[in-house]
């Protein structure tokens, strides 16, 4: 007979990762990338915008050329953990990085 573990501490939970930019404002560019993937550029993105993805390493999304609130964050396993909002038309960065 086989056996199953499950659970075991050897074997890390894939991470689930999401990037959201929300807001009543809107942004020229919006920049975004997932480890093992290149980055992405959007031109006049559709807000509210929102990705997911699945792997450790660094997260990253940036707007630029901010009209009006918006805000960026990063959720992982349903937890933020970074946010930033601007009210200014500054650009907005959200980056984090998980151990590999």
């Amino acid at each position: 007979m086989g056996l199953l573990l499950v659970g075991s501490a050897g074997c890390a939970a894939v991470p689930d990762i999401r990037v959201v930019v929300e807001g009543s404002g809107t942004t020229d560019r919006l920049t975004y990338s997932f480890p093992g993937d290149e980055e992405r550029t959007l031109r006049n993105p559709d807000l509210p915008f929102e990705r997911v993805g699945a792997r450790e390493g660094r997260v990253l999304i940036r707007a630029e050329g901010v009209h009006g609130e918006l805000t960026c964050k990063i959720i992982i396993n349903g937890r933020e953990v970074r946010s930033a909002t601007s009210t200014t038309g500054a650009a907005l960065a959200c980056d984090h990085s998980m151990a590999v």
